[in-house]
């Protein structure tokens, strides 16, 4: 990841990191950091802050993060809801 942030900076683009471990190398180097405080595979492990297997909290709370990012854009740029189904995609 922080080979990634080196290429964005070296384009002049300003990054961002979405994390649970904001204090590692690459939330340092990020322009911004969003801290999703919920437990992920790296502190599963002990004392658990949930009973959910491993990273899958952390999952679900960037389902939501990212639906909430994604709705609010939709209205800044006023675009409704078969406009993004227009240019949506499926990968499957």
């Amino acid at each position: 990841m922080p080979a990634l942030l080196d290429v964005a900076h070296e384009a002049d683009a300003r990054t961002a990191v979405v994390t649970a471990q904001p204090a590692g190398e690459a939330p340092r180097r990020a322009d911004m950091v969003v801290h999703l405080p919920a437990q992920t595979m790296a502190d599963d492990r002990g004392l658990a802050t949930t009973v959910l297997p491993m990273g899958s909290l952390y999952e679900a709370v960037q389902l939501l993060f990212f639906d909430v990012v994604l709705l609010r854009l939709r209205k800044r740029l006023g675009q409704s809801p078969e406009d993004m189904r227009a240019r949506h995609t499926n990968l499957e």
